[in-house]
């Protein structure tokens, strides 16, 4: 039997459908969003961003098993347009990254110093953290990103709130599988406490034995890192024969909506009619994933015993 407490165990139904399967749309983007409305407008206020997740929101969040948002522009304020049916998860981290002064390797920061806290008191069903990682960075940069997961990790379990780790390689291995599942051996130890691990999609050939090798059997869902619906989705495909249990994608279904900043209105049509298509196509193509209870690390349904 595998334990797991009630915290989290409602954590994972919260962001999964009836299936087990999670169909969960990132809105966390800050300044990757900036940068889209940038290109359209030439400068982006922070009431351009808030009426971009407004929109995104209302118009699709109910087609979503879970939405993933940050905590400076759009939670707790846009909980209110989410329906009950559907997970919340905060972002942990600040957009973007702190350059080391070892040849521009990545840290990654908490965007305040009491989020999971905060997380635990709005009521939100998981948390997210995202570290940037590659196998060959110093061992300085090292140490502050897995001192960051292990911290959160522990105050994730200290408050029963599901942990999701976000693991994005760069550099001139960024997305090669070795280098993924590396990172994904590094940081699935018990010690790190990490319930879904949220990784780039898999693009070159690999077994389900391989990544659940490196994960030691926990259930993982892949982000679209802002590609075009038609090349994610056999891509995605892809993955859920390798053992994914859904996706967690934001700017592949509503990318196109920053282009409306200006015209409302014509943001809601095409969010109601392109972004609804755009995750149904998702949707369908994670129809047979694997779902999050059927993974090694738990055996299924009937094995989960909960603890109080």
């Amino acid at each position: 039997m595998r334990e797991l407490s009630a915290g989290k165990f409602r954590g994972f139904t919260a962001l999964s459908n009836d299936e087990g399967i999670f169909q969960i749309l990132a809105l966390d983007q800050r300044n990757s969003l900036k940068k889209l409305i940038e290109e359209h407008y030439g400068s982006c206020k922070d009431e351009d961003i808030k009426a971009v997740k407004k929109a995104v929101t209302k118009n699709i969040a109910p087609e979503a098993s879970a939405i993933l948002l940050d905590g400076e522009y759009a939670l707790p304020q846009m909980i209110k347009y989410i329906p009950k049916s559907t997970g919340i998860i905060l972002s942990l981290e600040k957009s973007g990254y702190v350059t080391s002064d070892n040849n521009g390797e990545r840290l990654s920061m908490l965007y305040r110093e009491d989020a999971v806290k905060l997380a635990k008191s709005w009521g939100v069903d998981a948390v997210k953290l995202l570290i940037y990682w590659v196998s060959d960075i110093g061992n300085k940069t090292k140490d502050h990103q897995r001192k960051l997961v292990e911290r959160v990790g522990k105050e994730a379990k200290d408050l029963d709130i599901l942990l999701i780790l976000e693991i994005l390689t760069y550099g001139q291995n960024k997305g090669k599988k070795d280098e993924i599942l590396k990172a994904l051996s590094e940081f699935s130890d018990g010690f790190y406490n990490v319930d879904l691990f949220k990784i780039e999609p898999f693009k070159e050939e690999v077994t389900s034995e391989e990544i659940y090798e490196a994960t030691k059997g926990k259930p993982w869902v892949v982000l679209s890192g802002g590609m075009d619906v038609r090349d994610f989705v056999p891509i995605l495909k892809n993955n859920v024969n390798a053992g994914a249990s859904g996706f967690l994608a934001g700017r592949v279904v509503w990318k196109r909506a920053a282009s409306y900043i200006r015209k409302l209105g014509k943001m809601d049509e095409h969010l109601s009619t392109t972004g609804i298509r755009n995750i149904s196509l998702l949707k369908d193509a994670v129809k047979n994933a694997v779902p999050w209870y059927s993974a090694p690390f738990f055996g299924g349904f009937e094995n989960i015993t909960i603890l109080g």
